[in-house]
């Protein structure tokens, strides 16, 4: 088989971590080429990415240093010429790593994106990796019978009453934690979880709604009232990368209406988690902050242009959003179909780069067979190994 990885958005970390082994998986038996820009705000490649793949054999390279290689990310301006040059390769497999979701339409072959496999609260270890058909498609369930729900339900079951109890806090750590966020009485919580926003995130191009975080944040100021308090959940890559000060600065204008809570609060480093169980709604965008909603059965509002799953129950509409918020009318998640995603995911959807009995071949069946009953149990059965110490007895 022939296949391609076009990678214009892959980060050095991504490379080495998530890209590499794939390849690893793939060279040898099949004919690998790599599609890629030269390095630009912190995304490409360059020498020492290809020298973390000098022990595999035959990868061919075909990287892009001219003029238009910064728009490859987004917009490519030469995008029939990429096309033409990918339709010469003839893929029959495209491992994708964009944000320019239009050239890639026309690609040949089967195109999957890469994604984070993370379903936070389940503990997954890193390298958990999902192929979607489009990057930001969240929790997504496809038909499936009785017997095949039955079946994914037994074989979370013995694992979901230890994820419950691990993922809150006990009653003293409550208090504390929402005296430590200082949630006013008598409003209702909206939880907004932050972006990632440094400049080699280019997915930002696909938000609905303002850009950066902090005008983001004054166009939803705007649009509540004081019957809501809109606490802002920033994500950890901001506080290592990004400068805040525009955003504390919003926040500081709008005492009464806004929080903007850190990553690591006095109990631990989980406070999107946290705080999305006291919250009565959250704004989502596309954040993966979506499966805690759906944990904890928290009323959702998100502005995408991707799909979501409908057990989610996701309003795409803020002023009905809001309206049912406040009269304490908003649907939640469907809280027995969130437990039938989160064992569909982990069966069927992760694949985890690490695991040497996930090969090739295996890696080439979730784009020949994105629903296959025949993996759930080897697949769920490697991921739960991170799940023993916390099952019950």
């Amino acid at each position: 088989m022939r296949i391609l990885f076009y990678l214009p958005v892959v980060t050095p970390w991504w490379f080495q971590s998530i890209i590499v082994p794939l390849i690893a998986k793939l060279a040898g038996a099949h004919e690998v080429h790599v599609l890629a820009p030269v390095p630009w705000k912190g995304t490409g490649l360059g020498p020492d990415e290809i020298e973390h793949c000098a022990h595999l054999p035959d990868i061919h390279w075909h990287i892009v240093n001219d003029e238009s290689h910064p728009s490859m990310r987004t917009d490519a301006t030469a995008r029939e010429a990429i096309i033409d040059f990918v339709q010469s390769i003839a893929p029959d497999y495209v491992f994708c790593r964009s944000a320019d979701l239009e050239t890639v339409q026309s690609f040949p072959g089967k195109l999957r994106h890469i994604t984070e496999g993370v379903a936070d609260p389940l503990p997954l270890a890193k390298g958990s990796i999902h192929f979607t058909q489009a990057p930001f498609d969240h929790g997504l369930l496809p038909e499936l019978d009785r017997l095949e729900i039955e079946k994914l339900h037994r074989m979370i079951e013995p694992y979901w009453p230890a994820i419950v109890h691990s993922a809150q806090l006990e009653d003293a750590q409550r208090q504390y934690f929402c005296e430590w966020a200082d949630l006013p009485e008598g409003r209702k919580i909206i939880v907004l979880p932050l972006e990632y926003e440094h400049e080699e995130n280019f997915f930002t191009i696909h938000r609905v709604g303002k850009t950066p975080n902090a005008r983001l944040v004054e166009e939803v100021l705007n649009q509540i009232d004081d019957r809501f308090c809109l606490v802002l959940a920033n994500h950890p890559l901001n506080e290592l990368h990004v400068d805040n000060s525009a955003l504390e600065a919003v926040v500081a204008a709008n005492p009464k209406k806004a929080r903007l809570l850190r990553c690591e609060n006095p109990i631990d480093r989980h406070t999107t988690r946290h705080i999305l169980r006291e919250a009565d709604g959250v704004m989502l965008g596309d954040s993966k902050v979506f499966s805690i909603a759906g944990f904890f059965g928290t009323p959702v509002l998100r502005r995408t242009r991707f799909k979501s799953g409908n057990w989610l129950n996701a309003y795409g509409d803020m002023a009905s959003f809001l309206e049912s918020v406040a009269g304490g009318t908003a649907k939640a998640p469907d809280q027995d179909a969130a437990k039938t995603w989160f064992a569909f995911h982990v069966a069927n959807n992760l694949f985890c780069t690490a695991a040497a009995e996930m090969d090739g071949e295996d890696l080439l069946d979730r784009f020949d067979n994105p629903v296959n009953p025949a993996r759930w149990e080897r697949n769920f059965a490697h991921f739960v190994r991170d799940w023993r110490m916390a099952a019950p007895a």
